[in-house]
Protein backbone atom coordinates (compact mmCIF):
# COMPACT_ATOMS: atom_id res chain seq x y z
CA UNK A 1 0.00 0.00 0.00
CA UNK A 2 2.79 2.30 0.57
CA UNK A 3 4.26 1.23 -3.01
CA UNK A 4 1.02 2.82 -4.09
CA UNK A 5 1.10 5.94 -2.11
CA UNK A 6 4.31 6.70 -3.16
CA UNK A 7 3.45 6.55 -6.82
CA UNK A 8 0.50 8.34 -6.14
CA UNK A 9 2.14 10.93 -4.39
CA UNK A 10 4.51 11.51 -7.16
CA UNK A 11 4.02 14.91 -8.93
CA UNK A 12 5.05 13.47 -12.46
CA UNK A 13 2.14 10.88 -12.59
CA UNK A 14 -0.32 13.08 -14.06
CA UNK A 15 1.88 14.84 -16.33
CA UNK A 16 3.06 11.46 -17.62
CA UNK A 17 -0.14 10.02 -18.19
CA UNK A 18 -1.49 12.97 -19.44
CA UNK A 19 1.58 13.07 -21.83
CA UNK A 20 1.08 9.60 -22.56
CA UNK A 21 -2.46 9.40 -23.27
CA UNK A 22 -2.19 12.95 -25.51
CA UNK A 23 0.85 11.84 -27.56
CA UNK A 24 -0.53 8.44 -28.29
CA UNK A 25 -3.95 8.99 -28.88
CA UNK A 26 -4.37 12.67 -29.76
CA UNK A 27 -7.91 12.33 -28.37
CA UNK A 28 -8.38 14.95 -25.59
CA UNK A 29 -11.67 12.46 -24.44
CA UNK A 30 -9.79 10.01 -23.99
CA UNK A 31 -6.82 12.69 -22.25
CA UNK A 32 -9.91 13.98 -20.18
CA UNK A 33 -11.03 10.06 -18.78
CA UNK A 34 -7.58 9.79 -18.00
CA UNK A 35 -7.20 12.88 -16.15
CA UNK A 36 -10.33 11.83 -13.90
CA UNK A 37 -8.94 8.23 -13.46
CA UNK A 38 -5.72 9.79 -12.36
CA UNK A 39 -7.03 12.01 -9.61
CA UNK A 40 -9.64 9.90 -8.43
CA UNK A 41 -6.84 7.37 -8.28
CA UNK A 42 -4.65 9.71 -5.73
CA UNK A 43 -7.46 10.47 -4.02
CA UNK A 44 -8.61 6.75 -2.75
CA UNK A 45 -4.95 6.19 -2.45
CA UNK A 46 -4.85 8.83 -0.05
CA UNK A 47 -7.48 7.89 1.68
CA UNK A 48 -7.11 4.16 2.10
CA UNK A 49 -3.45 4.80 3.57
CA UNK A 50 -3.40 8.45 5.05
CA UNK A 51 -6.83 8.00 6.08
CA UNK A 52 -7.54 11.76 4.72
CA UNK A 53 -6.49 13.16 1.24
CA UNK A 54 -4.96 16.72 1.49
CA UNK A 55 -7.14 19.87 0.70
CA UNK A 56 -5.06 20.46 -2.50
CA UNK A 57 -5.84 17.22 -3.65
CA UNK A 58 -9.65 17.27 -2.42
CA UNK A 59 -10.23 21.20 -4.27
CA UNK A 60 -8.41 19.70 -7.57
CA UNK A 61 -10.89 16.35 -7.54
CA UNK A 62 -14.02 18.45 -6.53
CA UNK A 63 -13.54 20.83 -9.92
CA UNK A 64 -11.78 18.00 -12.20
CA UNK A 65 -14.93 15.03 -12.12
CA UNK A 66 -17.60 18.40 -13.12
CA UNK A 67 -15.74 20.11 -15.21
CA UNK A 68 -14.39 16.57 -16.58
CA UNK A 69 -17.71 14.99 -16.86
CA UNK A 70 -18.88 17.90 -18.55
CA UNK A 71 -16.40 17.97 -21.18
CA UNK A 72 -17.03 14.64 -21.81
CA UNK A 73 -21.03 14.30 -22.07
CA UNK A 74 -20.65 17.93 -24.51
CA UNK A 75 -17.49 16.55 -26.05
CA UNK A 76 -16.31 20.14 -25.63
CA UNK A 77 -12.75 20.86 -24.21
CA UNK A 78 -13.34 24.38 -22.73
CA UNK A 79 -14.74 22.81 -19.00
CA UNK A 80 -11.62 21.07 -18.53
CA UNK A 81 -9.38 23.83 -19.96
CA UNK A 82 -11.41 26.70 -17.86
CA UNK A 83 -10.71 23.59 -14.54
CA UNK A 84 -6.71 24.71 -14.82
CA UNK A 85 -7.64 28.10 -14.99
CA UNK A 86 -10.06 28.13 -12.07
CA UNK A 87 -7.56 25.75 -9.98
CA UNK A 88 -4.66 28.44 -9.91
CA UNK A 89 -6.61 31.17 -9.46
CA UNK A 90 -8.07 29.58 -6.63
CA UNK A 91 -4.86 28.76 -5.10
CA UNK A 92 -3.68 32.25 -5.86
CA UNK A 93 -6.82 33.97 -3.86
CA UNK A 94 -6.64 31.31 -0.99
CA UNK A 95 -2.91 31.94 -0.58
CA UNK A 96 -3.07 35.23 -0.52
CA UNK A 97 -6.73 35.55 1.58
CA UNK A 98 -4.64 33.17 4.40
CA UNK A 99 -1.68 35.67 4.37
CA UNK A 100 -4.36 38.61 5.13
CA UNK A 101 -6.03 36.61 7.54
CA UNK A 102 -3.49 34.75 9.49
CA UNK A 103 0.10 35.38 8.07
CA UNK A 104 1.67 33.46 6.30
CA UNK A 105 0.89 29.98 8.19
CA UNK A 106 -0.80 27.75 4.54
CA UNK A 107 2.69 28.73 2.66
CA UNK A 108 5.09 28.52 5.87
CA UNK A 109 3.38 25.26 6.58
CA UNK A 110 3.62 24.08 3.19
CA UNK A 111 7.48 24.97 2.87
CA UNK A 112 8.38 23.50 6.08
CA UNK A 113 6.60 20.56 5.48
CA UNK A 114 9.61 19.55 2.95
CA UNK A 115 12.29 19.55 6.13
CA UNK A 116 14.43 22.11 4.54
CA UNK A 117 15.65 24.42 7.74
CA UNK A 118 13.61 27.77 7.07
CA UNK A 119 12.16 28.31 10.48
CA UNK A 120 14.15 31.16 10.95
CA UNK A 121 13.22 32.77 8.34
CA UNK A 122 11.86 36.66 8.46
CA UNK A 123 7.96 37.29 8.12
CA UNK A 124 8.97 39.69 6.02
CA UNK A 125 10.65 37.51 3.31
CA UNK A 126 7.60 34.94 3.95
CA UNK A 127 5.11 38.27 2.89
CA UNK A 128 7.24 38.31 -0.06
CA UNK A 129 6.88 34.84 -0.83
CA UNK A 130 3.31 34.99 -0.40
CA UNK A 131 2.88 37.63 -2.37
CA UNK A 132 5.22 36.25 -5.32
CA UNK A 133 3.35 32.94 -5.52
CA UNK A 134 -0.08 34.20 -5.52
CA UNK A 135 0.82 37.02 -7.99
CA UNK A 136 2.14 33.98 -10.33
CA UNK A 137 -0.63 31.66 -9.77
CA UNK A 138 -2.94 34.11 -10.61
CA UNK A 139 -0.70 35.07 -13.66
CA UNK A 140 -0.72 31.21 -15.09
CA UNK A 141 -4.18 31.15 -14.74
CA UNK A 142 -4.28 33.87 -17.05
CA UNK A 143 -2.07 32.83 -19.58
CA UNK A 144 -4.06 29.90 -19.57
CA UNK A 145 -6.67 31.52 -20.94
CA UNK A 146 -4.44 32.80 -23.62
CA UNK A 147 -4.36 29.65 -24.55
CA UNK A 148 -7.58 28.41 -24.64
CA UNK A 149 -8.80 31.11 -27.00
CA UNK A 150 -6.13 31.96 -29.32
CA UNK A 151 -3.96 29.02 -29.77
CA UNK A 152 -5.41 25.23 -30.77
CA UNK A 153 -6.26 22.08 -28.89
CA UNK A 154 -2.38 20.76 -28.88
CA UNK A 155 -0.93 24.01 -28.40
CA UNK A 156 -2.73 23.94 -25.16
CA UNK A 157 -2.46 20.51 -24.29
CA UNK A 158 1.58 21.43 -24.57
CA UNK A 159 1.33 24.76 -22.63
CA UNK A 160 -0.69 22.51 -20.46
CA UNK A 161 1.84 19.91 -19.81
CA UNK A 162 5.21 21.59 -20.28
CA UNK A 163 4.65 25.24 -19.92
CA UNK A 164 2.65 24.99 -16.54
CA UNK A 165 4.89 22.31 -15.18
CA UNK A 166 8.35 24.68 -16.05
CA UNK A 167 6.48 27.52 -14.73
CA UNK A 168 5.39 25.95 -11.53
CA UNK A 169 9.17 24.24 -10.91
CA UNK A 170 10.42 28.40 -11.51
CA UNK A 171 8.02 29.50 -9.08
CA UNK A 172 9.27 27.04 -6.55
CA UNK A 173 12.29 27.25 -7.05
CA UNK A 174 12.39 30.82 -7.13
CA UNK A 175 10.56 31.33 -3.66
CA UNK A 176 13.13 28.51 -2.10
CA UNK A 177 16.18 30.41 -3.21
CA UNK A 178 14.96 33.62 -1.84
CA UNK A 179 13.81 32.52 1.36
CA UNK A 180 17.19 30.78 1.79
CA UNK A 181 18.80 34.06 1.26
CA UNK A 182 16.73 35.51 3.77
CA UNK A 183 17.69 32.46 6.57
CA UNK A 184 19.77 33.50 9.00
CA UNK A 185 21.65 29.87 9.02
CA UNK A 186 22.29 30.27 5.46
CA UNK A 187 23.93 33.72 6.27
CA UNK A 188 26.38 32.11 8.58
CA UNK A 189 27.75 29.20 6.33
Amino acid sequence: MNLLLKISENPLLPIVVLASVWYSTRDFLMLTAAIMVVITFQVIVEKLVKKEVSKLLFISWCLVIPFGTMTLLLRDPIFLQWKFSIVHWLLGFILLGSYLFKGPVALKTFFLSTGLKLQEVPEESWRNVTYFISIALLAVGTINLYFIYFADLAMWVNFKIFGVTILNILIISVSFLYLFSKSPSSEKE
